[in-house]
């Protein structure tokens, strides 16, 4: 019987360390992909803001034809797309 615990609470713990593990991952990953340059169709705007979550200073870029708007990180003079 104490064995069937440990066995399933270890189980729980190595599902939770792959969740945490997968998802920082997976974010980290999806920040390096973007690419740097604004895609075809967006437009710059005059309007930018401090992220309050991350302290990152954020410049708006606007599709006129579709409405989407992308952050863009303003870090070191170059542009990276944000999530």
């Amino acid at each position: 019987m104490l064995t069937f615990v440990a066995s399933y609470f270890g189980l729980e713990i190595v599902i939770a360390v792959i969740a945490v593990t997968a998802t920082l991952w997976a974010s980290r990953h999806r920040l390096r992909r973007r690419d740097p340059r604004p895609l075809e169709g967006f437009v710059r705007t005059n309007e930018s803001f401090i992220d309050p979550t991350t302290g990152i200073h954020q410049q708006v870029w606007f599709n006129e034809r579709t409405g989407e708007r992308r952050y863009v990180t303003q870090s070191e003079g170059k542009a990276r797309t944000a999530p």
